[in-house]
């Protein structure tokens, strides 16, 4: 039976093309996005947050393209200080508060100090420093961030420069950003907004350094907002995206502390000037492994949004014609287009299943580093090292393609796929640029190589690495090739290899004579590599647990079975010289694993629009006028023109100020 033809607000009927396309999807969209949100409860409450969000006027500017730098500031904080009084008045748990933040695309300017100062207090500071700062960071009497990055160190967290020195004779330590390269650089909210700051410094006790450490230093008054003696603050200036957030920039001149302003869960300095360490020192970075944790859910959103403006774009859009003389064509019937998104519609689902099940192994995890038991930190860091790298890398790497699949109207800003490939872009580079990442899991990768070849069983995250070097690709039919347990063999074959060879090298370069650090540098590439295939590797392994794992509907299971299979093959045949450099597989069966993922692409073409709906994105979440969900895409591309300042008047200044003149101008002189 048909759908329903739908009505928008504007009285608009639903692009009748875009209905065609629910009408004829094979799924209920309802049971997957059910799935995606966690379960209908889940969706449910999401769907109350968008009314009570989405209502006020405070949080839909349709305006927003044209306001400058300060003014989106001012808008962030507006936004922001309204969420935190709604979260107050409705007692919303961390939960209902992060899915608000996301629906408002994190463009709210106070975000650092939910994402990373309260979240820091809690990981870094004892009881008793819990007991003081966390009610007052929660009942936003102070706002904080959470200052790390320096102007001259980003991810070698070693060579950071900002020192606090203990000063015995007055119980307290001394912070200083010694040369230009110290000063704090980067943190969001440090620039205009927060009070407090936790600042990551090498401690220093009598000349002596102690390593990196955490302090809580108050920035700004809280009678009149204006930076403390010994501080110098502001913001870094305008950046390619993300401009509602004050990133700023902090100099520390001499500046005292208490001493119990160091959070001394991990460690402690007495009044005595004794060091003493409690735990792990890579504990400290527990707060960073969360954002970066956090960071692939974004990367997964973004990438949905992208996809989700494009496929529906596609479907309206109609661009010449298959048959000459025919009609013109819808462009999503292209196979060329096709192949552009169906992958990044994939890939989508791929990096939200990784995600999900990284932040389940967080949530696994942190209880025993609150404990004290660090059996699993380093795992812990290479994983979300990696996939934190990747989720970042593959996401603006398919949202561009989507950009471009969109043709010359996604080059508009109102397009919202370009901004939110600016967005992505950021993760890349913010909590550890991507390349450094790469090399801290490769690091791990290489010590468990280790640990296999000395005997050890390796479990968890690189059991696979067990494996011996007989594998032997059993595919000889297209039926092989939609069985996930082959697909993951191979995947898992590849990069066994891989890794291991590149092991291999590095020990062999180390026992000629190479120093560590030389050998290191000399495989770089092949490093990262390793652990870039790895992380692939972990994302096909997590999309395929998850299909088979997840309780669905037949008709569901086969849908998202058969999206899983495009995905594993798109993978394999785009990095074919991997499988096959590693005899994953053979030049016989890459060629049958082309046919059957060319044939995947029109078997899939039915749910394509039902595949993005069911992500579920309200439109003022997506903002894409290319993306909207009745596809009446040209009366809001024509109505985001009346919006355009440029457009309030028939004549605009410059030509009073200079065409008039040319075109009136006498010419001295023929040509």
């Amino acid at each position: 039976m048909a759908k329903p033809v739908l009505i928008n607000n504007n009285g608009l009927r639903v692009n009748p093309d875009l209905q065609k396309e629910r009408d004829t999807g094979t799924f209920n969209i309802i049971e997957l996005t059910n799935i995606i949100d966690g379960g209908p409860e889940r969706t449910k409450r999401r769907h109350e947050l968008e009314q009570l969000l989405f209502s006020d006027p405070v949080f839909t500017n349709p305006n927003r393209a044209f306001l400058s730098k300060s003014q989106l500031y001012d808008y962030g904080v507006q936004k922001s200080v309204k969420l935190f009084h709604l979260k107050r008045k409705y007692q919303w748990n961390e939960e209902d508060y992060f899915m608000a933040e996301s629906l408002l695309r994190k463009e709210i300017s106070l975000s650092l100090h939910h994402t990373m100062f309260i979240p820091a207090i809690e990981r870094l500071a004892t009881d008793e420093q819990k007991a003081k700062w966390l009610p007052l960071a929660q009942s936003f009497k102070i706002l904080g961030t959470y200052a790390q990055t320096e102007l001259g160190h980003g991810t070698n967290l070693l060579g950071l420069e900002t020192t606090a020195t203990f000063d015995q004779s007055t119980d307290e330590f001394v912070l200083r950003t010694p040369k230009i390269t110290s000063m704090k650089w980067w943190p969001g909210g440090l620039g205009k907004s927060s009070t407090h700051a936790i600042v990551l410094a090498q401690l220093i006790i009598d000349n002596k350094s102690h390593g990196m450490h955490p302090f809580m230093v108050q920035l700004r008054s809280l009678d009149d907002h204006t930076p403390l003696p010994g501080i110098k603050v502001g913001d870094i200036g305008p950046k390619i995206a993300i401009n509602t957030v004050d990133n700023g920039f902090l100099i520390l001149n001499q500046v005292r502390i208490p001493r119990d302003q160091m959070l001394m869960k991990n460690a402690k300095v007495s009044r005595s000037g004794k060091f003493t360490s409690v735990g792990n020192s890579k504990a400290n970075y527990a707060t960073m492994m969360l954002v970066r944790v956090n960071m692939t859910n974004w990367a997964a959103n973004i990438l949905c949004g992208s996809v989700t403006a494009a496929m529906r774009y596609s479907c309206v859009r109609r661009q010449s014609a298959l048959k000459p003389g025919g009609e013109e064509e819808q462009v999503i019937n292209y196979q060329s287009q096709q192949y552009k998104l169906f992958p990044a519609v994939a890939t989508a689902y791929a990096l939200m299943f990784a995600s999900q099940q990284l932040h389940d192994y967080y949530n696994q995890i942190y209880p025993q580093l609150a404990r004290g038991s660090y059996t699993n930190l380093a795992e812990l860091h290479s994983q979300s090292s990696a996939l934190k790298a990747i989720t970042g890398d593959v996401s603006v790497h398919h949202s561009e393609i989507c950009r471009r699949a969109c043709g010359g109207h996604g080059y508009l800003w109102y397009a919202g796929i370009g901004e939110a490939v600016s967005s992505g872009a950021s993760i890349i580079t913010a909590e550890g640029e991507n390349t450094v990442l790469y090399q801290q899991t490769a690091r791990y990768l290489m010590k468990q190589v280790a640990l296999n070849v000395s005997g050890q069983t390796l479990d968890g995250f690189t059991s696979y690495l067990n494996n011996d070097d007989n594998y032997v690709n059993p595919i000889q039919s297209s039926e092989h090739c939609h069985d996930l347990q082959i697909l993951n063999d191979i995947y898992q074959n590849m990069a066994n290899r891989i890794i291991k060879k590149t092991a291999h090298r590095l020990h062999a370069d180390m026992s000629s004579g190479l120093e560590q650090h030389i050998a290191w540098n000399k495989n770089m590439i092949q490093l990262v590599r390793s652990a870039q295939v790895h992380s692939h590797m972990s994302i096909v392994k997590a999309f395929i647990t998850s299909v088979q794992s997840l309780v669905l509907s037949p008709v569901l299971k086969q849908v998202l079975h058969r999206l899983c299979v495009f995905y594993c093959l798109y993978g394999i045949i785009n990095n074919s010289g991997d499988f096959i450099e590693t005899s994953s597989i053979n030049l016989n069966q890459l060629e049958l694993m082309r046919e059957e993922e060319i044939k995947l692409l029109s078997q899939i073409r039915p749910d394509a629009v039902s595949l993005v709906d069911a992500f579920d994105i309200h439109d003022e979440t997506l903002c894409s006028v290319l993306g909207v969900y009745d596809g009446n895409v040209y009366e809001k591309l024509y109505e985001s023109t009346q919006r355009e300042p440029m457009n309030k008047t028939d004549v605009h200044p410059s030509y009073y100020k200079y065409i008039r003149g040319l075109l009136h101008s006498t010419p001295q002189s023929k040509l």
